[in-house]
């Protein structure tokens, strides 16, 4: 195992046309492999714009097989550059169910698995509509984890996602040291962003990257993402933090000797009750 692995977080505003996209986050991937990271993470639906604020059918043809035309691309580039990559898009099965994924692929390129998003909002405020229930299924991936070639073992949870803790604990069960978390937030979020990511590190001590984009990319909205990705230690410090603004790639180091160091010292795992927690599940 390496005690050390080296990782990314791009985040980059998006248009409406995906091969721009693709080509915009092909390029900061291959920057942050320049830079020598070995994990790199995109934001979620990295390759369009973020679509759910509104109901319109034509957002559905974004909507794209896994392996697709992205993903392969994205194949490619992971082989390449031999790193392990994330890149979220929008999925449409051969049954023509719709979720929004996180495709994981290893360093030679092979698709190691994916991620379909589990908890699907309806949001409607003053402020801010979310109508991804229109767009996505709820995901049945259940809360899988990945193995990579340099020891660790991580996982991908999906924006809105971030506000279940029951996840990151499955997640943390089974060994999960790393866990990324590409958004799309914007608005009355900002507050809580660094705030629930810290919460998860500390809670299931693990390294915490969340990752979120930049800019506005909806067409006649006036909601900005405000990106601030940020890399958080097991102790809920922040290692690295990006700009609210500008597309950048966020790169860190993480020495994984110290999760089972900080997990036997802190007791949280040997102290669970579980006996008790069945409430949780209803």
């Amino acid at each position: 195992m390496m005690t050390t692995v080296r990782t990314a977080l791009i985040q980059m505003s998006t248009v409406y046309d995906k091969a721009a996209n693709v080509l915009r986050g092909e390029e900061l991937v291959r920057q942050a492999a320049d830079r020598g990271a070995q994990i790199v993470c995109l934001q979620e639906l990295f390759n369009t714009i973020y679509f759910p604020f509104e109901m319109d059918p034509r957002h559905l043809e974004l909507a794209e097989p896994i392996p697709g035309p992205t993903t392969e691309r994205m194949q490619e580039v992971a082989r390449e550059c031999g790193i392990v990559l994330v890149a979220p898009i929008y999925e449409k099965t051969i049954e023509g169910m719709l979720f929004n994924t996180a495709p994981v692929i290893g360093t030679d390129g092979e698709l190691l698995g994916i991620y379909r998003k589990s908890h699907i909002p309806l949001v409607s405020t003053p402020t801010l509509t979310g109508i991804e229930k229109y767009y996505f299924a709820p995901g049945d991936t259940g809360f899988v984890t990945f193995d990579t070639p340099f020891g660790i073992k991580f996982c991908v949870y999906i924006c809105y996602d971030r506000h279940f803790p029951e996840g990151v604990r499955a997640f943390a069960l089974q060994g999960a040291q790393l866990m990324v978390v590409p958004t799309a937030t914007t608005g009355m979020s900002r507050y809580l962003w660094e705030l629930e990511l810290r919460a998860h590190a500390v809670d299931n001590i693990m390294y915490v990257g969340g990752v979120n984009r930049v800019g506005v990319d909806q067409d006649g909205s006036d909601s900005h993402f405000y990106g601030s990705s940020v890399w958080v230690d097991p102790k809920g410090q922040i290692i690295n933090q990006a700009s609210d603004q500008n597309d950048e790639v966020l790169v860190a180091d993480l020495d994984f000797s110290v999760v089972p160091r900080i997990r036997n010292e802190w007791g949280f795992f040997r102290d669970r009750r579980p006996d008790l927690y069945g409430a949780v599940a209803t």
